[in-house]
């Protein structure tokens, strides 16, 4: 090979390898990513610290629950009926001459109410009465002549029968005649006329009702698992749908000592006072019986209760053990279920669920849930219990 030709070709530099390309870039990146690192930490360890500060607990409302003893509730169902009430008849047929009432007045006891055309029995009250002139002047001619021996005894006795026969007629007579006159067997309210005058009566046909409204029944049914709570004289609480707002009370006269043996229910009736005349016989009433038998509950404010997914519940506060970095923590809430006994003027009867002593949450229950830290103000509402 020539030699001058090989000096004329230029000479070439290396290239740099792949690995020292790679460390540059990773220089790089590194360079970039370690500031963006700190500032990012900076602003997780802020975080940290601000979710070490626990939020302030909740201002809650509490009051206490306190032991009661009351009277069980039993719900029925009545109805009032007339103390006395008649349909006004007659035992007579007849027309009728006079009307002596209007309809839905009040009348006393033994007032006329309506007269029957009388004729006939006051010809059959005269009539009996000549026969008993007759005959009782017959007899007096005899005892006259019964000293004289005129007479037998036989004679004198038959004409007595006589006597005897038409003073009886002339009783038959004078009832017949009372029949035709109708009065009030006692005082009360007359309903509506049914008769006019001049129109023939038949024997039963109804003329008038009439009630005695100043004393009321009050009949209802009980099942036979409540016999037991049944006692003379007892309480019982009731409405009507046309006084929806006002509560009437009756008491317990009697029942039946004899349950029905087709529903197994107890008949009872109770009285109740209308001297007001605001009830009427067959209003229904929804009625509430005292029963004798008496349960321990717990009362609560009835704004302590609200509902959940398991039925009715309250909350009451607890306090966590004390500890060394804690030595007095915040009340916490826990949720209970209560079996709601009653209801009364703003007052629930809890026959289950809490105890007398627990301090239950009154206000607010919408924004609470259980283990809330809370804190307890002064303004708890105070309130009487109603149990009896």
């Amino acid at each position: 090979m020539d030699n001058s030709q090989v000096s004329d070709q230029p000479e070439r530099s290396p290239k740099p390898r792949l690995w020292i390309r790679i460390i540059v870039v990773i220089l790089l990146l590194l360079a970039i990513a370690a500031p963006l690192a700190y500032i990012k930490g900076q602003q997780f360890d802020e975080l940290a610290v601000q979710g070490s500060q626990l939020p302030p607990p909740i201002s809650v409302t509490v009051a206490e629950a306190v032991s009661n003893r009351w009277n069980r509730q039993i719900r029925a169902v009545g109805t009032l009926v007339a103390f006395q009430g008649v349909d006004i008849t007659t035992e007579e047929s007849g027309i009728v001459t006079s009307i002596d009432f209007e309809s839905g007045e009040e009348v006393g006891t033994g007032s006329l109410l309506v007269e029957l055309d009388n004729r006939t029995e006051m010809a059959n009250l005269e009539s009996a009465r000549a026969q008993f002139e007759a005959d009782n002047s017959q007899y007096q001619r005899l005892l006259k002549l019964k000293d004289q021996s005129f007479v037998t005894k036989n004679d004198i006795d038959t004409q007595a029968s006589l006597v005897d026969i038409a003073e009886a007629r002339i009783n038959v007579a004078k009832t017949a005649l009372s029949k035709k006159r109708i009065y009030a067997p006692f005082s009360g309210k007359l309903g509506i006329r049914q008769v006019d005058l001049g129109e023939y009566v038949a024997p039963g046909g109804i003329i008038v009702t009439l009630l005695s409204l100043d004393k009321l029944y009050l009949d209802f049914t009980l099942p036979e698992s409540n016999f037991k709570d049944l006692v003379g004289d007892q309480l019982i609480e009731f409405k009507v749908r046309s006084y929806p707002d006002q509560t009437f009370s009756a008491r317990v006269e009697t029942w039946n000592p004899q349950l029905d043996a087709n529903t197994r229910n107890i008949s009872i009736r109770a009285l109740v006072d209308n001297r007001k005349r605001l009830l009427a016989p067959g209003m229904f009433a929804d009625m509430q019986v005292r029963s004798r038998r008496q349960l321990q509950v717990v009362t609560v404010p009835e704004t302590s209760i609200f509902y959940n997914i398991y039925g009715e519940a309250v909350y009451i506060l607890e306090r966590p053990e004390a500890s060394e970095k804690d030595p007095q923590p915040d009340f916490r809430l826990a949720a209970r279920q209560v079996d709601v006994a009653y209801r009364s003027q703003g007052i629930a009867g809890i026959a289950s669920g809490i105890e007398a002593g627990d301090m239950v949450v009154t206000s607010g229950q919408l924004k609470l849930y259980p283990n809330l830290r809370v804190a307890v103000v002064d303004d708890a509402p105070e309130y009487q219990s109603s149990a009896q």
